[in-house]
């Protein structure tokens, strides 16, 4: 990525490139080239995106779903769309946002915006690349705040706004209901004799949720990833939704879901255990909750130097109390779902949860039917299942 403040960019020709070389790597695997591949299947993270020409032709580096630059563009949709929390899957428009950030672009680079003429978040790029047909799905796009999930389209209010027509946008499908061949030119490249379909199979949370073992109304994963995110399968569409809650369209069957989430917690987690515990192991991280519980929450915002202890007891009380800030979180996002939807059974999945002290801890404070299961995995085996679903 290319960072510069609270701006984040990608080189798209890099990303597919890089996609590229992986999928040949798999492809030379020994066991691989004695079997014929079924499909392609493919999972994506939030709204980057980049203006293309009819063509395809990137105009600019992509814009990654981190970028905030566009807080003014969603202070003004805010005040153009009032009703916004009743059909987006978010409680009001957020910098992060496609919506937010293609107003940004419209404002502020305004001769690539006319010139574009398509906006394909990075999963469509990816499968244009693969096969020169731009299709999408409901569950990446639904996270886009473009999309009305009363009507199951593209909100036309945000159309006018943006002064976009709508075949700007893919049509908008269920996970993984089209598979499109890849160009005969790419299975040349690869060396394969055949072409094998590519499918979209929703976002990385649904997938993860799916694989981790959700199948009934009320079922919720808790993913100790990069983020922390309690993500809950619904039989309706939630309104109304506070600004750590997000509603969306479950890539299986015609359920929903409902979300709450911490955008930071592996990312500070993993930078603790690395800086204060780097012979050790989160296990011993996360047994400084236990070894002090009468330590205050503190919030998990700080410096470099901060991290200057003068012995390891007054390091251990530090972490000790972040620790005790994400818990505590933990258990307001569960009673704020529950208090929408009845609770069933709670998966746990995310690298970070293989730490016994972690899981026992959880276990402890979240007084629910706990089942620990895929705990790295689940995303890959959620895009297959949600790729079985519609076979």
């Amino acid at each position: 990525m290319i960072q510069n403040r609270n701006s984040y960019e990608i080189d798209v020709n890099v990303f597919f490139d890089t996609i590229k070389d992986l999928i040949l790597r798999c492809l030379s695997e020994k066991e691989v080239q004695n079997k014929r591949i079924a499909a392609l299947l493919i999972t994506s993270q939030a709204n980057t995106f980049v203006p293309v020409t009819s063509g395809f032709k990137p105009l600019r580096h992509g814009i990654v779903w981190l970028d905030e630059r566009a807080q003014d563009e969603a202070e003004y949709l805010k005040s153009q769309l009032p009703e916004y929390s009743t059909y987006a899957g978010f409680g009001q428009p957020l910098a992060g946002l496609y919506a937010s950030k293609l107003l940004w672009l419209k404002k502020n680079e305004p001769e690539i915006f006319q010139n574009a003429k398509f906006f394909p978040l990075i999963n469509e790029y990816l499968v244009y690349r693969l096969t020169d047909k731009l299709y999408t799905d409901a569950t990446s796009f639904g996270m886009t705040g473009m999309y009305d999930f009363l009507k199951k389209d593209i909100n036309n209010r945000l159309l006018r706004i943006l002064e976009l027509p709508r075949d700007s946008f893919p049509n908008i499908e269920n996970a993984s209901k089209r598979g499109v061949l890849i160009t005969k030119e790419i299975s040349n490249e690869w060396h394969i004799s055949y072409r094998f379909p590519v499918y979209l199979c929703g976002n990385d949370q649904c997938a993860s949720a799916v694989g981790a073992g959700l199948k009934y109304a009320g079922d919720m994963t808790i993913n100790f990833g990069t983020a922390l995110v309690l993500f809950m399968k619904n039989k309706k569409f939630t309104t109304n939704l506070g600004l750590d809650q997000i509603a969306g369209k479950y890539p299986i069957s015609d359920d929903y879901f409902l979300l709450r989430f911490e955008p930071d917690f592996g990312i500070v987690i993993r930078y603790l255990k690395e800086k204060l515990f780097n012979e050790g192991s989160y296990n011993q991280l996360f047994r400084t909750y236990i070894n002090y519980p009468d330590i205050d929450e503190r919030v998990p915002h700080f410096a470099v130097h901060e991290l200057e202890f003068s012995s390891i007891e007054e390091a251990n009380k530090f972490c000790a109390g972040i620790i005790k800030y994400y818990i505590n979180k933990l258990k307001n996002h569960i009673n704020g779902i529950g208090q929408k939807v009845r609770i069933n059974t709670i998966f746990l999945s995310g690298g970070i949860t293989k730490s016994t002290v972690l899981q026992t801890i959880i276990k402890k404070e979240v007084k629910q039917n706990i089942v620990i299961n895929n705990l790295e995995n689940a995303g890959l085996i959620g895009a297959l299942r949600i790729y079985l679903s519609e076979k």
